[in-house]
């Protein structure tokens, strides 16, 4: 036997107290009686005896009441019950793009703050998510394989900086492969990234990886971080400390998305949450069944019991007060 909430046992400590309070009213009410009818020997007197079995069968019966009561709020359960449950989960790549760009202030607190707390913003807020997180720049990585540990994913989430890819750049190509190798590419549902960059690619060279994911049904949806006007950064590629001007690369992501299937977003016109929601709404779910074994709750056969008894102390007390009044 097992209790689902063992910790209400400390109510049973209030039993003995209720026992207490009892025989002390009994002893009161004694008290008065033999002042009041002046005999001393009234206890044994057959009707007080009546009466007083009825009364204290009544108080006894409400007491266990309550205890088995007691017992049915700590939750007993026994006896293994298996249930074959359905669940759904969807799978999504996060392929977050961590060049120097991305730390562009053109949209508050920047390209890639902004990216990061959208992200745990949603992840925080669905159910049944499995999610992979890609970080890339010159290089690509995968930070997080698939993972539904939400508390792990948003640490390793929170870690990640320009300074976590020691090659700088942004080869977009390169990343989707790293991506897509987050997938088993022999499962039939359909497989989902969301790149999230500001598009500005340094490698091109878009078509090989296209076409693979194409051919293995993974849709990429590419949110557009940053505006139109752009920022100025110190770049790290060509003359070292040169500022240049960093802009959204809309033309680039909308290729990407069009050429597998997905959707192109701007950041500027809607929040991430929206996005993600948009894209969950149209991408299809892993269904798997699983069995589920738990102990079976047996708290109503207790509460059951608890009413019978609590009707019985009724009964008893109102016998009680029909006697009295017959006499």
């Amino acid at each position: 036997m097992f209790f689902g909430k063992f910790n209400y046992i400390f109510l049973y400590a209030f039993l003995p107290i209720l026992i207490i309070l009892f025989v002390l009213s009994r002893k009161k009410v004694n008290k008065v009686l033999s002042i009041f009818i002046k005999n001393f020997n009234f206890k044994k007197d057959k009707y007080y005896k009546r009466m007083s079995n009825l009364k204290i069968s009544s108080v006894s019966f409400l007491i266990i009441s309550v205890a088995v009561l007691i017992f049915a709020l700590m939750q007993p359960k026994w006896g293994i019950v298996e249930q074959k449950i359905r669940t759904e989960s969807y799978m999504i790549t996060i392929l977050l793009d961590l060049s120097k760009s991305m730390e562009a202030n053109d949209i508050y607190p920047s390209r890639l703050g902004r990216a990061k707390l959208e992200i745990e913003n949603f992840i925080k807020s669905e159910d049944n998510l499995s999610v992979a997180l890609v970080g890339f720049a010159g290089t690509s990585f995968i930070a997080s394989p698939f993972t539904q540990d939400m508390e792990t994913f948003t640490y390793i989430l929170d870690n990640l900086s320009a300074k976590s890819v020691t090659l700088q750049g942004t080869r977009i190509a390169d990343a989707l492969q790293t991506a897509k190798n987050t997938f088993n590419v022999n499962s039939i549902s359909r497989k989902s990234i969301i790149l999230i960059t500001d598009g500005e690619d340094h490698a091109g060279y878009f078509d090989s990886i296209l076409k693979e994911l194409r051919d293995n049904d993974i849709r990429v949806y590419t949110v557009g971080i940053g505006s139109e006007e752009g920022a100025s950064i110190t770049s790290d590629l060509g003359v070292a400390g040169r500022t240049i001007i960093s802009k959204r690369d809309d033309a680039t992501l909308q290729l990407i998305s069009d050429s597998t299937g997905g959707k192109s977003y701007l950041s500027a016109n809607t929040s991430l949450k929206e996005i993600f929601g948009d894209i969950k709404n149209n991408m299809d779910s892993v269904s798997s069944i699983r069995n589920n074994r738990n102990y079976k709750e047996r708290f109503q056969i207790f509460v059951f019991i608890s009413v019978i008894l609590i009707i019985v102390s009724i009964i008893l007390n109102l016998l009680t007060q029909v006697k009295i009044k017959e006499n």
